[in-house]
């Protein structure tokens, strides 16, 4: 009875401790596996028997895991022998697997636990400890899910499990006492609510840095010629719509009506557009972002030759249909849709370190306002480098970048528990590494929103 009290006690526990440790947690899986068993009890007339087993598991850590397993065998020996007899063990225990390295392909893992056995024939008999012990490996087929071998074995603090009873020179080969044991060798599948991106990587949404601009200059534009077309004008006057322009530079150079004092109807006279903003006084839109050039300067007062007055990279008219203010960057979030990956651009860092350099403060302003204005997403940041040096040395630079940069969301006001980070290192280009420009392009911080 004390035996199935502490069991119960620990079991408890356990269950406590993981409903905790998922709140943090990496993630979680469950899996099923089958296999072969072997008794250590008689030996050469032990026979193979069928293995039989599921789990759930809860990561604590990339490199440790706690797992829950339940199983079940019918271990047997040669029954004309004189070691002869047969089981039907039910068994549940608690492990924990240590990975010492993960990579996307293979996973080895060791693991070692406690839990108990009951010989489902002798239903009054007290459910015995056990202790398995072993080694496996875990290697991904796709997302979510994983193909696992392991083998190892299982220590009965019993001489009770096989019915017989040992003689005084038949102990246990491990531990020189009367205990029973079984090897055992499964394979299984093991389904997961996490997992790599897959090979096939999904269509990468870059988010260009926003450009610095130096004021300047911009000559008038010239319309493109035109085949002539009689005008009537009032030979009287120098400039018959009063628009400021003459109408001989109007029909010679601007190529605008001199009889309209705004040709395209955009809201601004010619001579406006042409002598003040600089812009088109043949097209309403210069810009091309869907609002008229009167518009940009008269209502909104955003520059009608940029399409992204405040560069935080969505364009005016988009902010205006949205009702956000198209000079405030700010409010320009980046799209967090589920599934979504992109670069970006703008974020650098110190040559060979993973010291953030102030010109990255825009952009890194950009992700942190699209992660507060979206509680719920939780994202996976990935770093990148390119050739330059040994793989293992840009693997580690890669990851601490990575970090760097949810450091800095984290200090902002995210929670941390929805950043996941990552170290790609030399392993996936986007551009050629043999030029400069090149390998600039290859060194970056990518987003991924968790699916």
């Amino acid at each position: 009875m004390k035996t199935k009290t502490l069991i119960a006690t620990l079991v408890l526990v356990l269950c406590f401790g993981i409903v905790n440790a998922a709140e943090t947690s990496p993630g979680w899986s469950f899996g099923y596996e089958l296999g072969l068993a072997r008794g250590d009890n008689a030996g050469n007339a032990e026979n193979l028997a069928p293995l039989v087993g599921g789990h759930i598991q809860l990561d604590l850590f990339k490199f440790l895991a706690v797992r829950i397993n339940g199983g079940y065998t019918a271990l047997h020996a040669t029954q004309s022998s004189p070691d002869g007899y047969s089981t039907n063990t039910l068994m549940a225990d608690a492990r924990i697997l240590y990975q010492p390295f993960y990579s996307y392909k293979y996973s080895p893992y060791i693991y070692a636990g406690t839990g108990g056995a009951k010989e489902l024939r002798h239903f009054n008999e007290d459910i015995i400890p056990i202790f398995p012990i072993g080694i496996g490996v875990r290697t991904t087929l796709k997302r979510g899910l994983a193909l696992e071998v392991s083998g190892g074995y299982h220590l009965i603090n019993s001489d009770i499990l096989d019915g017989r009873i040992r003689e005084d020179d038949d102990t246990n080969r491990f531990t020189d006492r009367k205990q029973d044991g079984f090897w055992g060798l499964t394979v299984g599948l093991a389904h997961s609510n996490k997992g790599p991106a897959p090979v096939e990587p999904a269509p990468v949404v870059y988010v260009p840095a926003p450009p610095v601009v130096v004021a300047k200059p911009v000559p008038p534009v010239v319309a493109k010629p035109v085949p002539p077309v009689e005008v009537v004008v009032d030979l009287r006057k120098l400039d018959s719509d009063g628009d400021g322009l003459s109408d001989y530079d109007e029909i010679n150079i601007y190529k605008t009506d001199p009889n309209k004092a705004d040709t395209d109807g955009d809201g601004l006279t010619d001579y406006e557009e042409v002598m003040v903003y600089k812009t088109n006084p043949l097209n309403k839109d210069t810009d091309g972002d869907g609002l008229t050039d009167g518009e940009e300067v008269n209502r909104y007062k955003t520059d009608p030759l940029k399409k992204d007055t405040d560069g935080g990279s969505v364009d005016d008219g988009t902010e205006v249909r949205e009702n956000k203010n198209p000079l405030d960057p700010h409010d320009d979030v980046l799209d967090l849709t589920v599934g979504k990956k992109f670069a970006l651009e703008g974020i650098l860092f110190e040559t060979a370190k993973a010291t953030i350099l102030p010109a990255s403060a825009t952009i890194l302003e950009q992700a942190y306002t699209a992660l507060a204005a979206n509680p719920e997403v939780k994202v996976i940041i990935s770093g990148h480098t390119d050739n330059v040096g040994s793989a293992s040395s840009n693997q580690i630079l890669s990851n601490k970048r990575a970090e760097s940069v949810k450091n800095w969301l984290v200090a902002k006001g995210i929670n941390a528990n929805r950043i996941k980070t990552v170290g790609k290192g030399l392993t996936e280009p986007r551009a050629t590494n043999d030029t400069p420009e090149g390998r600039a392009l290859n060194r970056r911080i990518e987003f991924e929103v968790e699916q």
